[in-house]
């Protein structure tokens, strides 16, 4: 067999095992590009978070104050706290906990100036959270309890429970919602959706939609590198500019 015959055949035959392959690649790829990600985030739909501005200092929870009010909050249960922070939200100055207690992680909103814990949000509450993130608020269509997920749910990898408040409008539009403190923890879009489709072509991961270093993705990348290599070294071996000339066409 010729080089000329062994580039065709090669090309040829892992270009038609390879066809559906790389053609969800350029179809993803292509996808990837038209939208920025912040819209297919959903970030365009909400408004961020409020700036924080801390003027004055005085009657503000002192550290102090805060942990006698978390003791309480967790009648007597030891607890650790691994980070603490000012945050506003609806006007309202907060510190925001994490830490853990009884082996389990915690986020909890903390008056910063009547050191009151935040209750959980209520289904109603979950709502009304909801609508203040919108930046156009339209009528949920429902307020739903999260508590488990699948690896190829919207909200795969996210710490459970969570608010899911479905929108029709815009763009069935989800969000969900940190159920102590009220914060978007992620947005769900037809966009979104469809880019999650496509990331899951493009990786070719079709059970968890996050490994890209798995066997598969390799050997596949692997025979779309030898299809193109292929493809150019038949092209070179056949363009009349880079084939030699022989001596009776040197002569004409």
């Amino acid at each position: 067999m010729t080089v000329r015959g062994l580039f065709r055949k090669t090309h040829r035959w892992l270009g038609l095992l390879m066809a559906l392959q790389i053609i969800a690649w350029m179809a993803s790829g292509l996808w990837f590009s038209i939208f920025p990600i912040e819209e297919i985030r959903g970030e365009h739909l909400t408004r961020p978070a409020e700036r924080l501005e801390v003027t004055g200092l005085d009657g503000l929870a002192s550290p102090a104050v805060l942990e006698a009010a978390l003791d309480q909050h967790f009648d007597g249960s030891p607890w650790t706290l691994s980070s603490a922070r000012w945050v506003r939200q609806g006007g309202q100055l907060y510190w925001r906990v994490s830490g853990e207690s009884a082996g389990d992680a915690f986020t909890r909103l903390v008056g910063a100036g009547d050191a009151q814990v935040q209750p959980m949000l209520t289904a109603a509450a979950a709502e009304q959270q909801a609508l203040y993130w919108l930046l156009d608020p339209v009528k949920p269509e429902a307020v739903e309890w999260v508590s488990q997920g699948a690896e190829d749910s919207e909200i795969r990898g996210r710490d459970l429970p969570l608010w899911r408040v479905r929108f029709r409008l815009p763009e069935s539009l989800n969000l969900y919602l940190e159920p102590w403190t009220g914060e978007i923890v992620a947005r769900r879009t037809e966009r979104w959706r469809v880019f999650d489709f496509f990331w899951m072509l493009h990786i070719m991961d079709f059970d968890g939609r996050e490994d890209f270093n798995h066997p598969l993705l390799q050997i596949a990348a692997a025979l779309g590198l030898i299809i193109s290599l292929s493809g150019v070294g038949l092209w070179a071996l056949t363009t009349r500019i880079l084939r030699r000339r022989t001596p009776q066409q040197a002569a004409r």
